[in-house]
């Protein structure tokens, strides 16, 4: 017997048509960061906002750019990465918020994810089976969002992220996940990495740090600012990255 699911090859989640995306996408999980950072685009529409998710599509210093909200989590996040990719992005940057794993990775840094770890289950396993797909980001890319960040004078550290499943349930396993030399927690960049290689994307990703678990710090004043410096970063790196 054979099974056929008419949704899982088109665009069902993303309301929009190709020729209202850029292939250049900056992608964050809050969709409140996506629309206060449309303000930094020159004649930004709003494509779509079906599900919560917008999309917004503008100009940053004569580039196309679009802005997409990819929710909280891998299964969320894949869905959006897919559907993105159908859409024609080449390009995917993510610029969303961590936690510190590490004595550098202090609150109000920028991570820069070079990689992610990730235990071997949910989304990527039903994607990879019991391969253990690479998740790393495009090097390029990376090295594009470092020279940005230093020109923008932002404090950043580079290392490996950790995408988990369980947001309230960290502090059980921060412990066994420092020990692995673990810089940082999140929850979608593994995804990112891992589907943008197996669909054929340039990816990259940093995230703010809003806590660290080593020294019990937590960002508390200045962090509206920092998103949105972060993702003008992120805006400037899609604007000088060929695809």
């Amino acid at each position: 017997m054979s099974f056929r699911h008419p949704l899982s090859k088109r665009v069902y989640h993303l309301k929009a048509r190709p020729e209202q995306l850029s292939p250049k996408v900056l992608v964050a999980g809050d969709p409140d960061r996506i629309e206060i950072a449309s303000s930094l685009l020159e004649d930004p529409v709003l494509v779509s906002r079906h599900r919560g998710f917008p999309v917004i599509t503008g100009t940053y210093r004569g580039e196309k750019i679009t802005l997409a909200c990819h929710g909280i989590g891998a299964p969320s996040a894949a869905i959006v990465f897919e559907e993105l990719a159908m859409l024609g992005a080449k390009l995917v940057i993510r610029a969303g918020t961590c936690g510190g794993l590490s004595p550098e990775a202090e609150s109000g840094k920028i991570a820069v994810i070079e990689a992610s770890a990730y235990e071997n289950s949910g989304t990527l396993r039903q994607y990879f089976g019991e391969v253990s797909m690479p998740a790393y980001a495009t090097p390029e890319v990376t090295l594009k969002i470092v020279e940005v960040l230093g020109e923008m004078g932002l404090e950043y550290h580079r290392g490996v992220a950790l995408s988990h499943d369980a947001f309230h349930k960290v502090e059980e396993n921060a412990s066994r996940w420092g020990k692995l030399g673990i810089d940082f927690l999140e929850m979608e960049s593994a995804a990112l990495f891992t589907i943008g290689r197996y669909r054929g994307l340039k990816t990259g990703a940093m995230a703010l740090i809003v806590d660290n678990m080593i020294s019990g710090s937590e960002l508390t004043e200045g962090r509206e600012e920092l998103e949105l410096k972060m993702m003008k970063a992120g805006l400037e790196a899609l604007r000088r990255l060929q695809i």
